[in-house]
Formats: C-alpha cells, structure tokens, sequence
C-alpha cells in the first residue's frame, strides 16, 4: 500500500476514496457503484422525484462517511508503520570504535529491510520479525567529522514502506579510543648454570611498564594509548623454564711459584788512579807505508822514537828506515820500552799493499813532432 497526500475523488462508474495519511504512505479504498439521483430533465412527478433525491443524498453522506473513518483508520495503521534506530559507541580492541545498532520494528508483521546507507553494517534483504528488536555492530577506525547516521528502507508483509533514520553525536566517539598498535617487547631469559636460577632479563625500553612477579612470571602492561598487536592491553610472561644445566667443576690450576734469580750484581771496576813513577816519561809511536806499483816498492817505516819497541810478526823493526813488505798485510805494533816510559796515542797500524803491476815503457819513443 502507497501513502500519498491527495484530495479525495468520485467517479461516475464507482468511488475512491483519497484521504492524507502519513508522507510516503497511501490507502486507497473503492465504494459501490453510484446510483442515479434523478433526473433533472423530467417534468413529471417532481414531488416524489425531490424525495427519492433527498433519500439518495443522505446515502451518499452516509457513504462518505463511512469510507472516510475507514481510510483514517487505514491510514493511522499505515503512518504507525516505522522503525526505530538507535547507536552506542565503545572503544574497539585494537584501537577505533565499536558502533552497536538496535533496529526496532514498530510492527507486529514482518519486514524486509530493503535499503540501507551502511548495508556493512546492516545488510539489504534483513528481516526482523513481528515488534523484534536487532542489534547490527561495525568497526569505524577513523573519527566521523559529522554525526553518524544510519537509514534503513523497510517494507512490511501487508505492503507498507517507510524509511527511517537514528544518528549518533560525533562527541560520542572519545578520542582516547584512538590507540596505537606496538609490537610485544622481547625479553631475554637468563638462566646460569645451576638449577631454579631462570629469570628474565632487562625488559627493552618502550612505551609499557613491567613488573616481575613473585613466583618469576613477568607482566608487562602498555602504556595509555597504545595496545599490543594481539589487541591486548597487558601480556604476562610465564615463568621461565630452567635448564638445570649443572655447572662445570673447575679444578684451581696449580700454581709454580716463579724462581726468581736474583740478579748478579757486578761490582764495579775500579782502577786505582795511575801512579806514575816521578820520571816516567811520555812517549808518542808513529807509522807509515809506501804502496807503489809492483811488489818491489812495497815499503814501510816506523818513526825513531826513544822509549818505544815496534814489532811485526813478532820480529823488532828497526827504526827510522824503510822496509820492504814481504806480504800483502803488515800489523806493526808499538809498546813502551820499559816502565820508565808511558806510550799514549795509537799503538796499532794495519798496512794494506796492493799487486796493481806498473805501467810498461814503450819500445818505441812517441812521436814529438820535432
């Protein structure tokens, strides 16, 4: 049944009857056909032509009345026709809002939902029984900037249709709703050698508290505005379990005392001053050599000095006059003759002599150009 907002109309062939009812709602109702009231025309017996007139007129009053309680009742059943729709709002697990719907039909017949502007939320093609109430929820994770509403077109079995609508305030979505999620900390398990020693170790930094229980379990609770990823807000830890690894016997290692040499300490020298007799007399040795080309020229000298004794090979040298080098290598040394005299300066002389071979005079004179 439509509901429409017209006047009401008769027709030669039969009566409808339009009266107003609710917006979107119309009931329509047809009558019996209309009898002729009289003939206008006729001149004959107007008398009882008036009355059979005035008796048709007050059926048709009669008629109209009637028809017309009998469309404001439809119509009244047809305005009543609607659901009510209503939201609350929780905070969702995991962060965002829980929007719960409650859906009442007024009715006590069977609708259809046949339209809606949150079909997520509640589905086309929903029924809701005779005057039963359904809750719908949805998940909304983002804060609505305007109030948010929910409208449902409805059709019940008796054919009438309504739409209607239920909001929800935004101030109704608290911000403290709107959570962060953050990964579960890892927690080391330090377990010594030894039996029952399994603990927890440092809980990593993070936006959460911890606290270590009393039989070793370890609770760690997110701080406000942040849940965890399994949409949990505190996550306990069970007590961890222990090895009982025992610990390695350790054998103290023997210990040798160093032997310690005590250093030898060597005195030292000391050389007693030199006393000389009061006329010891310093003397000073001198040598020198010749290497010419060839073996021949091979000469060496010591210097004639009184108080010293030169030797070579083990021989005396004479002093003063040049010696031919019998060997490549000549060592001459020199000592104070007795102690009556003291040598100073170099004692020792090493006389290389080479065998480089002396240049050839030619047979022939050069050429002077004379």
């Amino acid at each position: 049944m439509s509901v429409v907002q017209s006047s009401r109309s008769i027709s030669d062939t039969g009566r409808q009857w339009a009266y107003p009812g609710n917006l979107g709602s119309t009931c329509t109702m047809t009558a019996a056909p209309q009898e002729r009231l009289f003939d206008a025309s006729s001149n004959d017996n107007k008398t009882r032509g008036g009355r059979v007139g005035h008796r048709a007129m007050s059926r048709v009053v009669t008629l109209v009345l009637a028809v017309g309680f009998a469309v404001v009742g439809i119509a009244g059943a047809a305005s009543a026709h609607h659901n009510t729709i209503s939201g609350t709002v929780a905070c969702a697990t995991g962060g965002g809002w829980t929007v719960t719907w409650s859906v009442a039909n007024s009715e006590q017949i069977t609708e259809t939902i046949t339209s809606s502007n949150r079909p997520s939320a509640v589905p086309v093609g929903t029924t809701l029984t005779a005057a039963q109430t359904k809750t719908f929820a949805e998940t909304v994770t983002a804060k609505p900037t305007s109030a948010l509403t929910l409208t449902l077109g409805a059709e019940w079995t008796n054919g009438v249709k309504a739409s209607n609508s239920g909001s929800i305030p935004v101030a109704s979505f608290s911000d403290s709703c709107n959570v962060t999620k953050v990964a579960a900390p890892t927690v080391p398990v330090v377990d010594d050698c030894g039996p029952g020693n399994a603990h927890y170790g440092t809980v990593p930094s993070g936006p959460w508290t911890s606290v270590t229980n009393a039989n070793g379990s370890l609770t760690v609770t997110a701080n406000q505005g942040y849940v965890f990823d399994n949409g949990q807000t505190v996550l306990t830890y069970p007590v961890p379990t222990d090895s009982n690894q025992p610990c390695p016997v350790v054998t103290p290692p023997v210990v040798t005392p160093p032997v310690v040499t005590p250093p030898v300490v060597t005195p030292p020298v000391v050389t007693p001053p030199e006393v000389l007799p009061a006329e010891v007399r310093v003397v000073r040795a001198a040598a020198k050599h010749i290497d010419k080309c060839g073996r021949a020229s091979d000469l060496f000298k010591v210097a004639k000095s009184s108080g010293v004794v030169y030797t070579a090979n083990g021989k005396v040298l004479r002093e003063g006059v040049w010696l031919k080098a019998k060997t490549r290598t000549v060592t001459v040394r020199a000592k104070a003759a007795d102690s009556t005299y003291l040598l100073k300066g170099k004692q020792v002389w090493r006389m290389t002599f080479s065998r480089k071979a002396c240049a050839q005079v030619p047979e022939f004179a050069p050429d002077t150009g004379a």
